[in-house]
């Protein structure tokens, strides 16, 4: 990620950085400041790391300026290696902005090497992180491959690591750049170059760092990735002398447990999604008593009232030796502002999501859905239904599902299976004048339409339709759809949804209307 400084700084920043102007970061030194990373926008306008602050600014009027805070960077490195522990077991963050992945076993999993790479860099991009990718038998193939390779992802057949790296320049070799300037002194352009030239005269000349960064990229020198280890979970627990049987007890120990976790998560701005209880049986197996919220929350009572009701659930007879508290799940969770003598109140937007936990705690979190729009134009497609506790509670965006215009296009209510009407044609292939919905008659004035909708054969039964959004002269507005597929209107579905008895046409070559939604 060459540019992870600048672009977390960006996002940090106001103004011109928002809207993509140039931006420098800068350091003191001495009496006065220095730009130490600029963005691609403020390097195309001939910024460059070393320049005064005074000069950039000179070079570039309205220049954005945020200070280089590399402790800052080091801790996005540190979210994102532990983000990309969904690819590989094994992630090594390197300062400034690179995460090296061992992946050997791992890409069968998605669909081979450049997929795997593929998905990595598209995450990246997601977060706002520019990303370079490649994928190689070594660790210095792939590094130098992914800073200086031709493509934004590059893939290196086995054994052929030679030919892809002779073209690279030798600062991708991970050399310091005296070296470089040294090799460039001597006309050594190219990593192809430095291969050439014997090895045995390249310590004395240039170090013994250059031979052992060549060897670690062509496999004669192991090299491995120093697997960092992911976060560990914030988690408290005790152990009892004595069996308690207690639900009191256990229920004052429970709750201390919950305060000692949850108040340095608050410190930081931090809240749980998901609380662990684990009970601990001398004479039993340990018992697993699990606590979703529908939204992170900074209210200790309303957990520990989750985790009372769950408790009331449990024969503690058996005697507990030791209890454990464990947040699998935080999320961030700004802090709410309070009077003077009175603690923050729950708004409205915590209420609801207090009221989901009761819910779900009492009928369980499989009873308690919500739906969620997905990216698909077949309607009856178009959302799924998922678990309060995994979606949250919170709006949802259109991001994740259909676009602006086509949400635009769709109506409110989508009937749960289209209602079968009779509607007049004055035009083949053209929309209804007339239609029947429920007993009544409807003279539409305006029509807008028609949407064409085809799946192909891989998705069941094959649906061919024409959507047409219809005003009535009651001002009401329907959705409605003609059946383009003979056999969809003469046979035992229309796509989705069975036909019911009495609706097929009896072998007539006639379009078949329905009613799927209303607008309003």
């Amino acid at each position: 990620m060459p540019e992870l400084p600048t672009e977390r700084a960006r996002r940090a920043a106001a103004g011109a950085a928002e809207a993509g102007g140039p931006l420098v970061l800068a350091r003191a030194e001495g009496g006065a400041r220095v730009v130490e990373q600029a963005c691609p926008r403020a390097r195309a306008l001939g910024l460059r790391p070393g320049l005064s602050l005074a000069q950039a600014r000179a070079l570039v009027p309205g220049l954005t300026v945020a200070s280089y805070e590399p402790h800052r960077d080091r801790v996005v490195l540190m979210h994102l290696a532990r983000w990309a522990y969904r690819f590989s077991p094994a992630v090594e963050p390197v300062e400034p902005g690179t995460l090296l992945l061992d992946i050997t076993g791992c890409q069968r999993l998605f669909g081979g090497e450049e997929a795997l790479a593929r998905q990595a860099v598209t995450g990246l991009a997601r977060r706002g992180f520019q990303a370079r990718g490649a994928v190689a038998d070594t660790v210095g193939a792939a590094y130098a491959l992914a800073v200086a390779g031709p493509a934004p992802l590059g893939v290196v057949p086995p054994g052929q690591a030679s030919a892809w790296l002779a073209a690279l320049p030798p600062a991708a070799l991970r050399i310091t750049p005296a070296v470089v300037e040294k090799l460039g002194a001597v006309g050594v352009r190219s990593i192809g170059d430095l291969l050439m030239l014997p090895w045995s005269t390249l310590p004395a000349r240039f170090g013994p760092e250059l031979v052992r960064r060549l060897q670690q990229a062509l496999g004669e020198v192991w090299e491995g990735v120093t697997a960092c280890p992911p976060a560990e979970a914030p988690h408290a627990r005790r152990s009892f002398e004595s069996p308690l049987a207690d639900y009191v007890a256990v229920v004052a120990v429970v709750e201390e447990l919950l305060t000692e976790v949850l108040s340095p998560l608050r410190s930081r701005a931090l809240a749980p999604r998901r609380i662990e209880c684990v009970l601990y049986y001398e004479r039993a197996a340990s018992r697993l008593l699990a606590v979703g919220l529908a939204r992170a929350t900074h209210d200790d009572r309303h957990v520990a009232e989750l985790l009372r009701q769950r408790l009331e659930q449990v024969d503690l007879s058996l005697g507990v030796v030791g209890v454990a508290i464990i947040a699998r799940q935080v999320s961030r969770c700004p802090g709410q502002q309070g009077g003077l003598f009175e603690p923050p109140r729950t708004g409205e937007d915590g209420a609801l999501g207090n009221l989901m936990d009761r819910l779900a705690a009492r009928l369980g979190h499989e009873a308690l859905v919500r739906p969620r729009l997905l990216d698909d134009h077949q309607p009856e497609r178009a959302f799924r239904y998922t678990s309060v506790a995994d979606a949250g509670c919170e709006p949802e965006s259109n991001g994740d599902g259909l676009s602006a215009g086509a949400l635009a296009r769709r109506p409110a209510r989508l009937l749960p299976r289209p209602v079968l009407t009779r509607a007049v044609v004055e035009r083949p292939g053209g929309a209804p004048t007339l239609f029947v919905y429920r007993g009544r008659e409807y003279r539409v004035v305006r029509a807008e339409g028609p949407e064409r909708l085809e799946t192909g054969w891989w998705r069941g039964p094959d649906i061919r339709r024409d959507y047409y959004r219809v005003v009535t002269d009651t001002g009401e507005q329907f959705w409605l759809f003609r059946v383009l597929d003979r056999r969809a209107g003469s046979g035992h579905s229309i796509g989705h949804w069975p036909v019911l008895p009495g609706l097929v046409s009896n072998g007539v070559d006639e379009p078949r209307w329905y009613v799927h939604g209303i607008f309003g």
